[in-house]
């Protein structure tokens, strides 16, 4: 997974704004995004790349 912090500062991301929760990819790790919540949350869901995305069956 890719570290989550900030280049300039190197405070974890979305700590000023309560980003605490994240939206993990299931299938590679990467982290997709953050939301605002009141307490650490991770959420498991795909991301856009195409290895990961779901193979539509015809």
């Amino acid at each position: 997974m890719k570290t989550m912090l900030n280049e300039g500062t190197g405070s974890l991301q979305g700590q000023h704004n309560q980003d605490l929760g994240l939206v993990i990819c299931s299938k590679c790790g990467e982290m997709v995004d953050t939301l605002p919540t009141n307490g650490v949350k991770i959420i498991h869901g795909l991301c856009q790349s195409p290895s990961c995305s779901p193979q539509t069956e015809a």
